[in-house]
């Protein structure tokens, strides 16, 4: 069974586990709860850049979400058929990741208000850009012409999109039918209805992920400091 190493939730961990879901891949999520145990982990050189999450599996230990998606795509077939497929996935995945950057955030605004703002802001500039894409290469998925690893990323970005915007997908068709092509395939659909599928994050996931590096919480918060290590 692969293990995947992390904050307790989602954050970057979460396009792993969907291709590891997507791979019927069967995995543990391992919480690092505190400063204690991050330290362990850094010191086992288990991270080569000191930073989670860690995914060990087929007796290695992968660094860097976008490396393990990677990783999980070529081992799947979810990387096309061909070096044309390949560079297309790449990419889209590409803009997937500045996409979903807004989503990865909208827990740390200070307000529900400001983050569905910010997120129907970017869904703006990139919604109509990803349906494009799909209409444009008339398979109904991103790159090439069956489901691969950018399409498994871009529906697991639009779900937290969906989380707090529902109806986000209403005026993207080709979108909103991927997205609903991707979580019904078997392993994701099982993932997503498991005890392994984090809740959406909220105020004790910011809290633990400040625990854990000894950093700041968002100045919105009270007392923001209170995790900070003294110099």
């Amino acid at each position: 069974m692969a293990k995947l190493t992390y904050f307790k939730g989602r954050g970057r961990a979460e396009t792993t586990r969907w291709m590891l879901a997507i791979n019927q891949i069967s995995f543990e999520n391992i919480a690092i709860a505190n400063k204690e145990e991050l330290a362990a982990l850094r010191g086992s050189g288990k991270l080569p850049f000191d930073q989670m999450p860690l995914l060990e599996i087929d007796g290695l230990c992968l660094s860097q979400s976008s490396a393990m998606v990677r990783y999980l795509a070529r081992k799947g077939g979810f990387y096309g058929d061909n070096d044309s497929d390949a560079w297309q996935c790449d990419l889209v995945a590409g803009a997937v990741a500045d996409f979903a950057e807004t989503a990865l955030q909208a827990a740390f605004q200070p307000t529900a208000a400001v983050a569905i703002a910010g997120l129907e802001v970017r869904f703006g500039k990139f919604g109509p850009r990803f349906e494009a894409r799909l209409a444009a290469n008339g398979a109904a998925v991103s790159a090439g012409s069956r489901l691969s690893f950018a399409d498994v990323v871009l529906a697991e970005a639009l779900s937290n999109y969906l989380e707090w915007c529902p109806d986000i997908l209403d005026a993207t068709p080709l979108l909103k039918d991927l997205y609903g092509r991707v979580t019904g395939q078997p392993g994701v659909a099982r993932y997503l209805a498991s005890d392994l599928r984090y809740a959406k994050p909220d105020d004790q996931y910011i809290l633990d992920v400040a625990l854990v590096l000894g950093r700041a919480l968002p100045p919105h918060m009270p007392d923001p400091d209170r995790f900070v290590t003294p110099a």
